[in-house]
C-alpha cells in the first residue's frame, strides 16, 4: 500500500470496479454509488489505517459537470478526496511502512514541509497551509498546526474550480429558480463589460439580450456555469459575483454594506421590491408560500429595467474597486 495507489483512485465513480476492488482489499464495505442532494456527500472510514474516503456528486470540474442522474432522485458519486492523516491526541492509526515514501509524511517538520512543497506556504495565523499538484486533476493538501509543532492533517483532493453561478441557475425546470432573469442578466453584464475570458470572435458575436438567447449562449459557450477559470483574474469582480449569490451583504473597509443578491437587485431595478416585501412580510395569508412564489416567477424586466440592473451592477463593482484602491 502506497500513497500513489490512492492518488490513482481520485475521481473514480463510486461504482467503478477498480475502486470497489480496492475497498474490498481494505476490508471496507462497498463505496457509495449514488448520493442524494440532501446528503451532499458521503464518507467511508478505514479505521484500521485512519483513512477517510469522501464521495460527492456536485464537483466543480468539467469532467464531472453537470452531475449525472442515478436513480430515485440521487446522483452518481465520485471519490472527491481522501483524508490520509488527521492528528489525534492519543495517536492516529499507522499506515503500512513505506506508504509515504517519496512524499511528505505526518512526522515532517515545518522545514521539511516547505522543502516538499517547493517553499510555497500560506500562513493563516491559526494554521500553515500547503498544497501541490500531483497530477492534472489531483493535489495534495497539508495543514500544520498553530504552534508550528506538527502536521495536523493531510489530504488528497480533486482540483476544483470556484463556482459563482451553477447549472441549476440556468435550468427553467428548477423549482427553486423563481427569478428566471437573475442569472442571465448577470451573464449579460459579465459579457458586455468584458469580464468573461472569451475568444474575440465569440465576444464580437455576443449572446443577444433576450433571456432565451442568453440561456443558449451559456449552454453553448460556458457549459451552463460561470466559474472562476472563465473570468479574468479580478478579486473585485470575484467578490461582487460571490455576493450576488447570497443575501449576506458585502461589507467594505469603511463599513458600507452592499446588498448585491441578484434577485433583490432584479426586483429593485424593475420596481418590484416594495410589493415583494409587503407580500413577504404578510403572515396573515393562508396561501402565502404559493402567492410569493407566483409573484417571484412573474418578475420580468423590460429593456429599460434591464439597463437599470446592469448599471446597478456597474455601480457596485466600481464602488468596491474604489474602496480597494
Amino acid at each position: 500500500m502506497h500513497i500513489k495507489d490512492i492518488i490513482g483512485l481520485i475521481g473514480l465513480r463510486g461504482s467503478d470496479p477498480e475502486l470497489c476492488a480496492w475497498f474490498a482489499q481494505q476490508g471496507l464495505a462497498s463505496p457509495p454509488a449514488a448520493i442524494t442532494a440532501n446528503q451532499g456527500q458521503k464518507s467511508v472510514k478505514d479505521k484500521t489505517h485512519g483513512v477517510e474516503y469522501h464521495f460527492a456528486f456536485d464537483i466543480i470540474h468539467d469532467r464531472f459537470y453537470p452531475p449525472q442522474d442515478a436513480k430515485r432522485g440521487s446522483w452518481v458519486s465520485h471519490l472527491k478526496s481522501v483524508t490520509l492523516y488527521s492528528h489525534r491526541p492519543r495517536g492516529a492509526p499507522a499506515l503500512p511502512a513505506g506508504f509515504w515514501s517519496g512524499y511528505v509524511a505526518p512526522e515532517a517538520s515545518l522545514q521539511e514541509c516547505l522543502d516538499g512543497f517547493d517553499g510555497r506556504m500560506e500562513d493563516f495565523g491559526d494554521t500553515a497551509y500547503f498544497e501541490k499538484r500531483l497530477a492534472d486533476d489531483v493535489q495534495i493538501k497539508l495543514w500544520f498546526d498553530q504552534r508550528r509543532l506538527r502536521v495536523q492533517e493531510l489530504q488528497i483532493n480533486l482540483v476544483e474550480d470556484r463556482q459563482f453561478i451553477g447549472h441549476h441557475d440556468f435550468d427553467p425546470g428548477n423549482e427553486h429558480n423563481t427569478f428566471k432573469q437573475a442569472a442571465t442578466l448577470l451573464v449579460r453584464w459579465l459579457l458586455e463589460r468584458g469580464h468573461l475570458k472569451l475568444a474575440d470572435a465569440v465576444r464580437a458575436t455576443g449572446s443577444g439580450v433576450e433571456h432565451e438567447a442568453i440561456l443558449h449562449f451559456v449552454k453553448q459557450r460556458l457549459n451552463n456555469h460561470v466559474w472562476k477559470s472563465q473570468l479574468h483574474d479580478d478579486p473585485v469582480l470575484h467578490a461582487v459575483l460571490a455576493h450576488s449569490q447570497t443575501t449576506r451583504p458585502l461589507i467594505l473597509k469603511d463599513g458600507t454594506r452592499l446588498a448585491l443578491y441578484a434577485p433583490w437587485m432584479l426586483m429593485k431595478a424593475g420596481g418590484y421590491w416594495d410589493a415583494h416585501q409587503a407580500l413577504y412580510n404578510d403572515d396573515t395569508l393562508p396561501d402565502w408560500s404559493e402567492r410569493l412564489t407566483a409573484f417571484e416567477r412573474s418578475v420580468t424586466l423590460d429593456a429599460v429595467q434591464q439597463q437599470a440592473f446592469l448599471l446597478a451592477m456597474d455601480e457596485a463593482y466600481h464602488c468596491v474597486k474604489a474602496m480597494q484602491a
